[in-house]
């Protein structure tokens, strides 16, 4: 066993991070900093996806009239066009509420359907807090909260990222709501517009100005000019110019630096929701932003993220956080200007379009929709969400020409009617240079590296993965008992899908690993490279495959949420397994009655290799020993065994010399009850401490195979307090 240095696997999960939000903390840049390149980086080398003959997959939203869903459409009622040709729709389907129905008879068959979405939904919440102005920051996060709350159900999923980049290790997909909340509550104003620039007495150029000027409007400039000689009276016109002009430069060099920071942070998480399956919403929280379109880069910088969204199977709904606006030239905050003929209220009623063109133009171009000029924020979350829910999947091949060209994607309907249809408007074709120098850029790389340090690549990169691969099927349980005892973290994972080969007549494999547990801040507590070693005679190896490894760390953690990873790859076969999962450790000194995790057993005669590790051992009940907590399989004939450790149980004096603690076991498959003992005092009544140990065991047999739940409720009678736990546990 090695272990990784600790820093150098912080620096791998923190370019991982980065490579999904690369706009970490920006500062505004120097006055002299130079603007983007209008072309992608060699970087962005590794990013070039080719479509091979995979299926392009297009999410479809049809409303009639009267703006609501249209749900009974066929195949034969799309047409489908890439850059003005007629193409075949592979595959069909409706989606309701976030459920696909059963795609028509004949169409979309097995070897060509998409790959299925798993339950629940993606989502990924870009808050554009360089561009959010402070006093609209309380009501934003207000909304936010009640979206998780009241509009996210079980199984959906959301990556909440900052265009500032300062959620740092927070900002990663996750189905846990409290990960949510917490990185919604670390968002805080960072509004970094450069905003007017003072010429002095009150006279102001304004970033849309600024652009107009830079982009050789000479309305605008001799307008700017006058105001300038007007306020210093005696300035000679070619100077005033001059000063004009190299102001206006400034402030359109930091306005698009800001931008280009919000359109990298919408492309990255386009991105990053690409590596899920099926539709994947986007919701952008913005008051606006300017992005000079008529500038090379501007439009590029658009397209890219476009791009992404597009080849991600992205819907991208755009919010505006300012909420309702006062229309522009009304505002009394506004200074005043001498401007008779209106022109200063033309140009501020023109900015005041422009911060809203970039995010309207993301919105549509992807089928999203825009909510501009309403408070009712979580009424526009909620209304995104529900759109996002009823769409059609089209499907097609697209034409393999690696040409780097933009594609444009036109879907019609062969019904007459009054529709709106709403799709993705088109995706940038690969490029073939392109593929072949990422595809060489990774060759040579690749023959630097020794066997064992590309292996080592490859367990971290499974590790950092935005979507945890499971072609090793790892499992993963935490076990919290008392706030003495150290937390137990067990990762199991089956063997037959672990190549072996013959090493001195031993079917053997060597696996790297690497196992992390961080805290909210992004803090390793603990970050090992292990390499786990598994040898087998060969009229065992078929035995051996049947079972699970099984690797456990304990550790002791304090109160509070926590992060664990763990990774593990096969060289011979290119598998990789990795799981990410939070945990709580709960903190007893606030809580209530509190029931620990429920630490499985397993009758010494039933037990398997591996199940009896664990600080816990020497506190087991005679004839037991530990399960595989991370696996907690039974076998029909056995009984489900466990233990579990309530805390602060409240004081009360023992009825009739009885204990006042007890508990009811249910057993659960699917959401039906299938078993529920009755509710049973505990035979002796709670330590000094406030705690108690409680153990029992449930008979599995009759019970068919599958995946049950346990759930423990222990009700305290003299207060009427109650602690629930549960936990998933399988019948082979």
């Amino acid at each position: 066993m090695s272990k990784l240095p600790i820093a150098l696997l912080i620096a791998w999960l923190s370019l991982a991070v980065a490579a999904q939000s690369p706009s970490a903390q920006r500062p505004a840049p120097p006055a002299d900093a130079p603007k983007p390149s209008d072309q992608a980086d060699d970087s962005e080398e590794d990013a070039v996806v080719a479509l091979g003959t995979e299926l392009l997959q297009l999410y479809v939203v049809v409303t009639d009239k009267d703006g609501r869903p249209v749900t009974d459409l066929k195949k034969e009622d799309f047409a489908l066009r890439e850059s003005g040709k007629p193409q075949d729709i592979a595959f069909f389907s409706l989606t309701t509420n976030g459920r696909a129905a059963p795609p028509e008879e004949g169409v979309g068959a097995s070897e060509t359907s998409p790959q299925a979405a798993p339950e629940g939904r993606c989502f990924a919440l870009v808050a554009d807090d360089l561009h959010i102005a402070p006093g609209n920051f309380a009501f934003l996060k207000s909304a936010l909260l009640k979206f998780i709350d009241e509009t996210l159900v079980e199984g959906d999923r959301l990556l909440v990222m900052s265009t500032s980049g300062t959620l740092g290790f927070l900002q990663q997909m996750t189905d846990d709501k409290r990960v949510m909340r917490a990185a919604i509550e670390r968002l805080t104003p960072r509004a970094q517009d450069p905003g007017p620039g003072n010429l002095g007495f009150g006279f102001n150029l304004t970033p849309y100005e600024a652009f107009l000027v830079e982009r050789g409007d000479l309305q605008t400039t001799q307008f700017l000019t006058g105001l300038y000689v007007r306020s210093f009276p005696g300035t000679p016109p070619a100077m005033a110019e001059s000063a004009v002009r190299s102001t206006a430069r400034v402030i359109a060099q930091q306005t698009e630096y800001l931008a280009t920071a919000t359109l990298e942070t919408i492309r990255s998480a386009a991105l990053a929701l690409g590596s899920y399956p099926g539709r994947k919403t986007l919701l952008l929280a913005t008051d606006g932003f300017l992005s000079d379109e008529y500038a090379r880069n501007g439009r590029f910088r658009i397209r890219r993220a476009l791009d992404a969204a597009a080849r991600a199977g992205v819907t991208i709904y755009s919010i505006h956080s300012a909420g309702l606006e006062v229309p522009a030239g009304f505002d009394a905050s506004q200074p005043g200007r001498f401007d008779p003929a209106g022109f200063a209220q033309s140009l501020s009623s023109q900015a005041q379009q422009a911060r809203q063109d970039a995010f309207r133009e993301l919105a549509d171009a992807t089928g999203g929709l825009t909510f501009v000029n309403t408070n009712d924020l979580t009424g526009a979350f909620g209304k995104a969400v529900a759109d996002a829910s009823v769409y059609y999947s089209l499907a097609y091949y697209p034409e393999q020409r690696a040409d780097g060209k933009f594609r444009q994607i036109e879907v019609q309907l062969n019904r007459p009617g009054r529709f709106a249809i709403r799709a993705q408007r088109g995706y940038f074709s690969p490029n073939e240079k392109a593929i072949q120098k990422a595809a060489e850029k990774k060759r040579k790389a690749d023959a630097k590296l020794a066997p064992e340090a590309l292996a080592a690549r490859e367990v971290r990169a499974a590790l950092s993965a935005p979507v945890p691969p499971s072609e090793i099927a790892a499992r993963f349980a935490c076990n919290f008992v008392s706030s003495q005892i150290e937390t137990t973290l067990s990762v199991s994972f089956p063997l037959r899908d672990i190549a072996f080969q013959d090493v001195k007549g031993k079917q053997s494999a060597v696996l790297p690993a690497a196992f992390a547990v961080f805290d909210l801040n992004g803090k390793a507590l603990l970050a090992e490279e292990d390499k786990i070693l598994l040898s087998f005679a060969p009229e065992r190896l078929a035995l051996a495959q049947a079972g699970w490894g099984l690797l456990i760390k304990s550790l002791k953690l304090s109160p509070g949420l926590y992060n664990v990873r763990f990774a593990i790859y096969d060289p011979i076969a290119d598998r990789r397994g990795a799981i990410s999962q939070w945990i709580e450790i709960p903190d007893l000194s606030k809580a209530g009655m509190t029931l620990s995790d429920i630490i499985f057993l397993r009758s010494v005669e039933m037990a398997e290799a591996g199940e009896s590790q664990a600080p816990l051992e020497s506190r087991l009940p005679p004839g037991f020993v530990l399960a595989n907590q991370a696996l907690r399989q039974y076998d029909a004939k056995e009984s489900l065994a466990f233990l579990v450790m309530t805390h602060n149980i409240p004081k009360a004096k023992p009825s009739a010399g009885k204990s006042n603690l007890a508990f009811q076991i249910q057993i659960f498959k699917g959401k039906e009850v299938i078993y529920a003992s009755p509710l049973r005092r505990t035979q002796a009544p709670p330590n000094p401490d406030g705690t108690l140990t409680y153990g029992s065991q449930v008979p599995l047999e009759g019970l068919a195979p599958g995946r049950y739940l346990l759930k423990l409720v222990a009700y305290e009678e003299t207060t009427g307090k109650t602690a629930v736990q549960s936990r998933d546990f399988t019948i082979r």
